[in-house]
């Protein structure tokens, strides 16, 4: 195939937008690639080249051996071959230039992907960033649905139990209003053998979010069954703020893996938040996996 000894890529020879040097290079050129060729059509190493104009062949017959038929012959046998080479090369030039009209057209079908890539990637970036916000958004309003709620674990299972009269017995313990409960339930599955599992947790809903923080300050009084059920029971009873399932898994993997080096993580607020030591005043807020991986690097770095 023919290349633009300039640019190198492939170029059609039947084109009008070619420039072909005239010296002994006969080099092909783009027109816009020959632009700095001279007034003869020479190419830059050709114009400097010292060149000699080459002598035409000298044919040499011997007139006392050859007839005109023997010679009419023999160029006609010449000139068969010249036709047939000809003809190779017309279609050798054919398929050049087909060749070089598909090579042309990769190129620009090239660049033409290579644009629509990069619109897609950028698009993708901008749909991981909605899709983000979207997912922050949903969160936020899951967890605002339980703002007035709480939760209370560690509480036994008593047969034919009324639990908002057992939540309202606690509210009295903790000298609490116990007007303030507007419903208490418990959640989770139900279990064929509940008593030596761990008792499912009691959700109570407030009347309001105040009332809620006021629960949640007495959460460090210490309350055990015995105390709700006048049994022996030192079961300990604990208050919790509910949290959403994204949350609690947040939570989960926040304690499973940065207890090693932060011995407080907490939740306040709905929010997760973990600090290194009681002295320690900086205070980290956990909003999603990528906090506790940066966290998890954060030390490593220091370690190393």
């Amino acid at each position: 195939m023919v290349q633009c000894k300039k640019c190198k890529l492939f170029v059609s020879v039947a084109k009008d937008d070619i420039i072909r040097c005239k010296g002994a290079c006969e080099g092909v050129y783009h027109r816009k690639c020959g632009k700095g060729m001279l007034q003869k059509d020479l190419c830059d190493l050709c114009t400097k080249a010292e060149t000699k104009p080459k002598s035409s062949p000298r044919i040499e017959v011997d007139l006392t051996k050859v007839t005109v038929e023997s010679l009419l012959q023999e160029v006609n046998k010449k000139l068969e071959v010249v036709f047939k080479i000809e003809s190779k090369l017309t279609e050798m030039t054919a398929i050049v230039d087909f060749y070089s009209d598909k090579y042309e057209e990769l190129i620009t079908f090239k660049e033409i992907a290579e644009k629509k890539m990069k619109a897609m990637e950028r698009k993708h970036v901008y749909l991981e960033k909605c899709n983000k916000a979207l997912e922050e958004r949903v969160i936020e309003l899951e967890q605002k649905e339980k703002e007035r709620n709480l939760e209370i674990a560690g509480l036994e299972m008593q047969e034919k139990e009324n639990i908002k009269n057992v939540v309202t017995k606690i509210a009295e313990k903790l000298n609490l209003n116990p007007d303030d409960v507007e419903d208490a339930k418990r959640v989770g599955g139900n279990k064929s053998n509940e008593k030596q599992q761990r008792p499912r947790p009691v959700v109570v809903t407030l009347h309001t979010k105040t009332a809620r923080d006021q629960w949640l300050n007495q959460r460090k009084t210490r309350l055990t069954n015995g105390n709700i059920y006048g049994n022996e029971s030192k079961q300990t009873i604990y208050i919790n703020e509910d949290l959403t399932k994204y949350k609690r898994q947040l939570l989960w993997s926040a304690k499973n893996q940065l207890k090693s080096s932060y011995n407080y993580i907490s939740v306040q607020n709905s929010n997760v938040l973990v600090k290194k030591s009681e002295a320690e005043k900086k205070i980290y807020k956990i909003k999603c996996e990528d906090d506790i991986k940066k966290l998890l690097d954060h030390n490593t770095d220091k370690e190393s």
